[in-house]
Parts: structure tokens; C-alpha cells; sequence
């Protein structure tokens, strides 16, 4: 008897102190993640291929976004994916302002890439891109972490005119061949940055002085890539 009076003591003393204890702390929710904000930060130090699903993810929330559109089709450019870039451009093309910076190189990409053609791609690129007769052409070169430089293959490189010289709102986009040549041939006169990124951190800003008829040698390698030479800081 007094053993069952024992028991019943302590299931009441553990029901009462079960109905002390206050409610469970429920889970923190998982962070939701700003996919547009991180593509930024991943733009700004030149990471397309960590920008590249982040910039995915925010086109599928806000698809009229030309930001978003144009800078996947620049980091699907520089990791070799043609058909994405080819869309992403393609979509910029029909949907930005002709006369934007964006539309301009998207718009020049495409005629480079053969998917703009004939009378479309003459009709509606701002500026001829062959009008010239002069060429821009060198090799490029690279290491990381101290490595010795190697030729770089499909390095996507940008020539683009400056303000207030004959070569103002003319774009010329190339690839390296397999052995690191590039060349831009038929190119007008002026004055040019030469440069392999349009978003983003590049690896050379360089400042390029073309005169007619003439050929412009400009190598591309660790000698003259930022921070060593930047002749277009700030910018």
C-alpha cells in the first residue's frame, strides 16, 4: 500500500513539473536569400561562376529585369555557354533600349557569334563594326598563384571606342584561339579600352591608340593586368 502511495507521489510531482516548463522554442526559419543581392556581390568581385545561379534564381522572380538578363548573358559568355548566352542576349536585344550600352554589346556578341546576320545585323547594330582598316592583335598569357604565365584559350576580350575620337560607340568583341592569338581586324581609328570583362573586376584596362591602316600589338598578360598597369582607374 504504502509502495503504491510512493508512485502515485512521484507521477503527480512529474506531471506537475511537466506542466511547469514553458512551451519548446520553435526552429529559427531558414534565411531566405536575396538572389539578386548576392549575384551583386559576386558580380562585384568578378565571380560569374558563383553570380551566374544566383542571377538565375532572381530572373525567375523578376524576369523583366534587364540587369539581370544582361549580366547572365555576360557571365554565360565568359563560362563558354553559348546557348544561355545566346538567349540571355537575345532577350536583351529585344527588350532593351536600342541605344543602351547593353543592347549595343549584346547586340554586337550576337553578330560575332553568327547569330545576327546580313541585313538584320546591319539594320540594327548602332555602329558598323567593320568599317575600318586597321587591326588590334596580340597574345594572352596567364598563371595563377604564382605560376608561370601559359597561353589562354577563349579569353573573351572587349575593344570598345572612347568618347570624342572617330572610334566613339564602335564595339568589337573576340575570342582567343587555342594557342592565346586574338586579333581585331578591321578596326576603325580612335582611341580604345581593351578589356576582358564588362562587369565585374577585370584582369586588364588597358588604353589602346589605333591608327589608320596601321596593326596595334598589345600582348595581355600578368605585366601589364591590374593593379600593375589600370590606365582607366575608376572606372
Amino acid at each position: 500500500m504504502r509502495r503504491r502511495a510512493a508512485l502515485a507521489v512521484i507521477c503527480l510531482a512529474l506531471a506537475l513539473g511537466a506542466c511547469q516548463q514553458g512551451p519548446e522554442t520553435p526552429a529559427p526559419a531558414p534565411a531566405i536569400v536575396d538572389a539578386a543581392a548576392e549575384a551583386r556581390k559576386a558580380l562585384a568581385a568578378g565571380d560569374c561562376a558563383k553570380a551566374a545561379p544566383h542571377l538565375r534564381a532572381a530572373v525567375a522572380t523578376d524576369p523583366r529585369s534587364l540587369f539581370l538578363h544582361y549580366n547572365l548573358g555576360v557571365c554565360a559568355s565568359r563560362l563558354a555557354l553559348r546557348d544561355e548566352t545566346i538567349r540571355e542576349f537575345q532577350w536583351v536585344v529585344a527588350n532593351a533600349d536600342p541605344n543602351t550600352e547593353e543592347a549595343q554589346i549584346a547586340r554586337a556578341w550576337l553578330v560575332e557569334a553568327g547569330v545576327l546576320a546580313g541585313r538584320e545585323a546591319t539594320a540594327k547594330v548602332p555602329a558598323d563594326p567593320y568599317v575600318g582598316d586597321s587591326t588590334v592583335r596580340g597574345v594572352v598569357s596567364w598563371g595563377e598563384g604564382g605560376a608561370s604565365p601559359s597561353p589562354q584559350s577563349r579569353q573573351q576580350l572587349f575593344l570598345r571606342g572612347r568618347k570624342g575620337t572617330p572610334s566613339e560607340g564602335m564595339e568589337y568583341v573576340r575570342r582567343s584561339d587555342e594557342s592565346g592569338n586574338y586579333a581585331f581586324k578591321n578596326v576603325a581609328a580612335g582611341t580604345y579600352k581593351l578589356t576582358d570583362v564588362i562587369a565585374g573586376q577585370p584582369k586588364w584596362r588597358l588604353r589602346v591608340l589605333v591608327e589608320p591602316g596601321r596593326e596595334a600589338v598589345v600582348d595581355l598578360g600578368p605585366g601589364n593586368a591590374v593593379p600593375t598597369r589600370d590606365d582607366f582607374p575608376g572606372e
